[in-house]
């Protein structure tokens, strides 16, 4: 009896699983000191369990660790991809003897990158050699800032699940059977927790009675995407808030974010529009280009994985958050080329698998509640029979802003000329020009100068005027 109060008091004490203190880089650290750890093997031996039992595999890695059918790369994310550690299987792969590791901070919203080196088995003992953060190596994929990159929705080339809900490849079916018979004797990969789940078809592609039943999670590589988009969108979220603008487009951004309160022109004032309305109109149809483009270098990616022919998709465009990067790119100066996961470069497809809710405007919900309560009340109870008072307020308030921080541009006045020495009088334009196209008909008194250089005929950009002079002086343009 005493036993199991005990053990019921310590389950009252201990902390919330979402409480619990985070497997980070410094526990890490704490494990290769504390442990004498000096080897990958042993490394993956003393990961906690939690960060064993989720996880990724690549058979075809563009990466700096190499990955082959039967010793894929192993990403593991853990259970929300705040930590990643990666490694591979073969002596004869690169980066055998190197684990990778992203960490994202919560204070900065940022990832960072870093290398462990350990050393060569043959030559004895010796201390692994751990990078600096976010190494030049690791920036030539993940740039500066560094970014993750995992592709998008619903396709991931080289990567055992490459095509979301969709029955395995014979090329995957036969590798991941190759994975499996070594897996369970392999000094790394025997490590990993939860291999069944790769064993069971209904992992990629669940049956209509498992989704009935909530069984299955997302496949690895959607769950993975998940994890990731939602911290890329903190990041993201971060740097727009870091803008000095970002409190005069702070309504606009959030109503832009899930593409559900309608246009860009229903948050700026008409007359801003109309000096925007063709700069959103070239940005989207840039964008366009450019994801079709990488639309169809990810097919060819997909084909030379080996994978079965993948059409490109069309649908990338829709969802590219034209709007509301257009808005960080023409108002707050934010570049938005690093912001998506796709493999290629300065491209702008941002599907996601469906999910709830859209992770950027959750993000932005937060930040923009710290500023005004208001709005976090209205998001909750958002409904079409109101007359969606969230959107018509965060439009309302945008126009606002937008209206008494923007001043519509002057047209230029004629302004009054100079008056130099001696002169007489200053006269306006129109009745200056009348005067130097006409020398016959002006007084023989006065000639015409400019303060700049002289033309042939008077020019509506020149300022004269008409001053006393010799009888005998001429213009020098008569």
């Amino acid at each position: 009896m005493r036993r199991t109060l005990c053990l019921f008091l310590g389950l009252l004490c201990a902390a919330p699983p979402g409480r619990a203190a985070a497997f980070n880089f410094a526990a890490l650290q704490s494990l290769l000191s504390q442990q004498d750890i000096g080897s990958v093997e042993e490394l993956i031996a003393a990961l906690p369990p939690v960060q064993r039992n989720r996880y990724a595999l690549v058979f075809e890695s563009r990466s700096l660790q190499g990955a082959s059918l039967e010793n894929p790369r192993a990403i593991l994310f853990g259970p929300d991809a705040r930590f990643i550690v990666t490694f591979n299987g073969s002596p004869a792969q690169r980066g055998f003897r190197v684990v990778e590791t992203m960490e994202f901070d919560d204070d900065s919203k940022e990832f960072r990158l870093r290398e462990l080196l350990f050393p060569e088995r043959a030559a004895g003992a010796g201390k692994v050699v751990v990078s600096e953060v976010n190494p030049q190596r690791c920036a030539r994929c993940h740039g500066a800032p560094p970014r993750p990159v995992w592709d998008t929705f619903p396709l991931w080339p080289g990567a055992y699940g490459e095509r979301y809900r969709a029955k395995l490849s014979a090329r995957e079916r036969a590798g991941l059977s190759a994975f499996l018979a070594l897996q369970a004797t392999h000094a790394r990969y025997g490590e990993l927790l939860g291999v069944k789940r790769f064993a069971d078809p209904q992992t990629f592609r669940s049956s209509a009675l498992s989704q009935y039943a909530a069984i299955p999670a997302e496949p690895p590589n959607a769950e993975l995407a998940i994890y990731l988009s939602r911290l890329q969108a903190q990041s993201i979220a971060r740097q727009l808030v870091r803008q000095p603008a970002f409190d005069l487009y702070q309504y606009a951004l959030l109503g832009l974010a899930d593409n559900a309160c309608g246009r860009l022109a229903d948050f700026y004032p008409d007359a801003l529009w109309r000096t925007q309305r063709h700069g959103l109109e070239r940005f989207a149809r840039d964008t366009s280009v450019t994801n079709a483009r990488q639309a169809q270098l990810k097919a060819a990616r997909a084909a030379t994985a080996g994978g079965a022919a993948v059409t490109a998709d069309s649908t990338t465009s829709d969802n590219a958050l034209v709007q509301l990067r257009f808005v960080a790119e023409s108002a707050l100066g934010v570049s938005t080329q690093d912001w998506t996961l796709a493999l290629e470069k300065g491209t702008y497809d941002f599907t996601l698998p469906p999910a709830p809710a859209q992770p950027l405007r959750e993000t932005l919900l937060a930040e923009v509640a710290r500023r005004d309560a208001v709005i976090l009340d209205l998001s909750r109870y958002s409904t079409s029979s109101d007359g969606d008072r969230y959107c018509s307020y965060l439009k309302r308030r945008s126009r606002n802003r937008r209206s008494r921080a923007w001043t519509p541009p002057r047209r230029p006045r004629p302004s009054r000329l100079r008056r130099p020495c001696g002169c007489v009088s200053a006269v306006t334009r129109p009745g200056l020009l009348r005067c130097c196209r006409s020398p016959t008909r002006r007084s023989s008194r006065s000639s015409c100068a400019s303060d700049r250089r002289p033309t042939g005929l008077c020019s509506t950009r020149s300022a004269f005027v008409c001053r006393l002079r010799p009888a005998h002086s001429t213009c020098p343009w008569d």
